[in-house]
Order: C-alpha cells, then sequence, then structure tokens
C-alpha cells in the first residue's frame, strides 16, 4: 500500500436466536490476530460493493448465508502502534439463515455465544472496542435484552 491509503475491513456481527457467531483464526504467526477470537470478516476487494464484501467474507469463513441489516458502526485504527497502515472498519449487523456454521477458509472454529459473553472471547483490541465504542456496546446491549 503506498503512504497515507487505508485498507477497508468488513466485519459481520452475525446474529440468530438471540446469540453472535465468532470465529477463531488459525494460529498464523503472519496475521495479528492469528490464533484469536474474533467478529467475522475480512478485506474489502478492489472493484467490490461493500455489503457484498461483508456477505463473501461470512460465507468464505463459515459457509452461511447471511441478511446485511444495517452499519453499527465504522471506525479507524492500526493494528499495532508500529503499523505504518491504517485501516477503516465497518460493522454490520447481519442475520444468519441457519445456526449450521463451520470453520472455513482461515478459521479453526466457529461458536455461537451470547452477546454478554462476547468479549470474554474475541481478542483484546475487539474486546476493547465492543466496549468502549458507544454504538457497539449499546447495540450489545439492546441484543442482551431482546427475548429469545
Amino acid at each position: 500500500m503506498k503512504e497515507g491509503e487505508h485498507r477497508v475491513l468488513v466485519k459481520a456481527l452475525i446474529t440468530l436466536n438471540g446469540k453472535i457467531l465468532i470465529g477463531k483464526k488459525e494460529d498464523n504467526q503472519n496475521h495479528p490476530i492469528g490464533g484469536e477470537w474474533h467478529i467475522i470478516g475480512g478485506h474489502l476487494e478492489k472493484g467490490e460493493e461493500i455489503e457484498d464484501a461483508v456477505k463473501r467474507e461470512v460465507k468464505e469463513e463459515t459457509g452461511l448465508e447471511v441478511e446485511v441489516h444495517q452499519v453499527i458502526d465504522i471506525m479507524s485504527f492500526s493494528w499495532n502502534k508500529n503499523s505504518e497502515t491504517d485501516s477503516v472498519q465497518i460493522v454490520f449487523h447481519c442475520e444468519a439463515k441457519s445456526l449450521a456454521a463451520e470453520a472455513k477458509s482461515d478459521l479453526e472454529e466457529v461458536k455461537w455465544v451470547k452477546p454478554s459473553n462476547i468479549t470474554e472471547y474475541v481478542h483484546t483490541e475487539e474486546a476493547e472496542r465492543i466496549e468502549n465504542r458507544e454504538k457497539q456496546k449499546n447495540f450489545i446491549e439492546k441484543l442482551e435484552k431482546m427475548p429469545f
């Protein structure tokens, strides 16, 4: 990437029956979250529509079809303090059409978790964003209150 450019990441906060789907990345030393749990997502490809990227990433990583409902949050960040590349991350609420998720692509495992437990599983930076970004925190709190 050229200096000053940003990567665009799409994340799918996938829900069904009051639970959220998370994935555990393969333990790859070259990936910033290798071996850790995260909200499903990945990179926007050149020329790709953003919602199409969300659906593609979910399908590639879990085999699931999802309906994209709304943007929950948009933010910028760097993977670490020494990173020369910033990322723009767009978090979408998506609803799965089935609970039959499978670990595919670069995932070791997938798991459905209660909204109140998500920060216990996901990697530290993602947990901090969920807890400290008002839009994400409010969305999780609303999910916790929904009857299922």
